[in-house]
Formats: structure tokens, C-alpha cells, sequence
């Protein structure tokens, strides 16, 4: 994969008014812009600390991140001043990258009063090729206290990782096919619980654990807050690559926060081509 991507210029725009470094989401580089109030496009540059252990394939936690708040925006734009929470996200990765610069295409594909739903797909910027798909469903949050927080058509992420994704957030294998985070405001959303993307990586850290090979696709539904904490994760075989996990919260009683099914490639994936 190339080192030096070159990312289109844009207005910086830092996650809910907050400086770089406050929020994890903040040092993914990323951005994109509305267009229009139905479709999304941008970049983003995914160097080897946001790809998975021992591999140069992006985690899909890192792209189901990205998708999340891309979109998110038009999500939240459009229940204000409710607040838009992920019911589920897919990601599927078709192809292996032949560079870090990624380009983005988002469209909404249903627009509801109390739901939205949306595509979001990250392409090779060489080659033109896709690298992956995801799908993404949000609704309207049924607690009155959860308000969304200023939104922009547009933002530009200004920092990068300086480490490993899962070092970088306080994530940790606890023994093999277990992960768990402790909740901080590092790594939380606006409602104050863990961020979507964090319970992905849960669920990719927990499966690669066990399985010993990258995740390439993840199915995440997202049934309760983790508020508390530590959110952790535990995965099971279900069949050959293929693979169960529960996200709870700990300090909740246990809660049951989401459900994943996560499938993992014990074979290199073809370029994008």
C-alpha cells in the first residue's frame, strides 16, 4: 500500500465542535461533504494502524465508523432536534486495497420520520475499484434527553492515529475470543454511551482472537446503550470462518448491548481491480 496519499482539501471540521484528540472518531482521517441532502462523498486515508493485526486489509470496525458518521449527519439532520441512533450496521469487504486513499459514496435509500436508512461504499482511489459496502439503519431515539448536537453538511477529521486502533482506544483481549473496553468519554457518542464503532471493534477484536485470520465482514445489531461499563465482547464458532458475538455491559447487570456475526478470511482477498 502507498505511504503518501494525497487527501483532497477541504474546511476543517472537528466532531461536535470539539478539538482533535477528545474523541476517538477525530483521529480516523476522513471527510466528505453533502452535495445534496440524500448523498454523501469523500475520502479517507487508512495507514496500517487502522488496518487489522498483521494484515494491510482496513478494519472493518474502522469502516463501519467512518459510515456511521457519514451517515449519521443527514440522519440526525433529518429527526432533529431528536437524536439519530444506530439500529445496525453491515460491512462487507470484497477486495483488498492497493492504496490507503479511499474514496466514499453515500446515498439515503429510505428517509422516514422515525427512521432512516443508507449505503455507504468505499472505493480504491486508483483503481476506481470497491473495496466495501455497508449498510446502515438509524431511528429516532425515544429518550426525550437525547437532543442531537449541532450538525454540519460538511467535516474534515485534522488529526491521525498515532497508534494501533485498539491500543489507541483502550481495547484489549482479555483471553482468546473476548474483548472489552473500558466506557470513557474518549470512546462514547452524544448520548453518552459506547459509540457504535467501538462496539464493532469489540466484536472484530473478539473473533480475531479466536479465529486467528482478519474479519472481512461484520453484521452488527445494536440492541441496548453500554453507559456503564466495560463493554465487553465474547465470540463462538457458528461455522467454518464464520462466527457469533455478544457485546454486554458489564457494569449494567450484564446487559445484552448488541449481537454480531462476523466472518473471517483465512485466504488473502484479490486487489481492487
Amino acid at each position: 500500500m502507498s505511504s503518501t496519499p494525497k487527501r483532497p482539501p477541504a474546511k476543517p471540521y472537528t466532531l461536535d465542535g470539539l478539538p482533535p484528540g477528545l474523541i476517538f472518531v477525530s483521529d480516523i482521517p476522513f471527510g466528505f461533504t453533502m452535495p445534496d441532502k440524500v448523498t454523501m462523498l469523500g475520502d479517507a486515508v487508512l495507514d496500517q494502524n487502522l488496518c487489522s493485526s498483521n494484515s494491510s486489509l482496513p478494519r472493518p470496525s474502522v469502516l463501519a465508523t467512518i459510515a456511521d458518521c457519514v451517515a449519521g449527519v443527514p440522519a440526525c439532520e433529518g429527526m432533529a432536534p431528536r437524536l439519530a441512533v444506530t439500529l445496525d450496521i453491515v460491512v462487507n469487504i470484497v477486495a483488498q486495497p492497493t492504496t490507503e486513499l479511499l474514496i466514499i459514496e453515500g446515498s439515503i435509500i429510505k428517509k422516514g420520520r422515525n427512521v432512516v436508512a443508507s449505503e455507504v461504499d468505499f472505493f480504491d482511489s486508483q483503481t476506481k475499484a470497491l473495496v466495501a459496502r455497508s449498510y446502515l439503519t438509524f431511528m429516532a431515539s425515544p429518550r426525550p434527553q437525547d437532543v442531537a448536537p449541532p450538525v454540519a453538511s460538511s467535516m474534515r477529521t485534522t488529526s491521525s492515529m498515532p497508534t494501533p486502533f485498539p491500543e489507541h482506544v483502550g481495547a484489549h483481549i482479555v483471553r482468546p475470543g473476548v474483548a472489552q473496553i473500558e466506557h470513557s468519554s474518549f470512546v462514547q457518542q452524544a448520548a453518552g454511551t459506547l459509540q457504535g464503532g467501538i462496539i464493532s471493534l469489540l466484536g472484530e477484536m473478539a473473533t480475531e482472537s479466536l479465529a486467528g485470520a482478519p474479519v472481512v465482514d461484520l453484521d452488527i445489531r445494536y440492541l441496548s446503550a453500554v453507559r456503564v461499563g466495560p463493554g465487553q465482547a465474547i465470540a463462538t464458532p457458528l461455522g467454518p470462518d464464520l462466527y457469533r458475538v455478544e457485546v454486554r455491559d458489564l457494569g449494567s447487570e450484564n446487559r445484552l448491548a448488541a449481537v454480531i456475526t462476523a466472518r473471517v478470511a483465512r485466504s488473502p482477498l484479490e486487489n481492487a481491480e
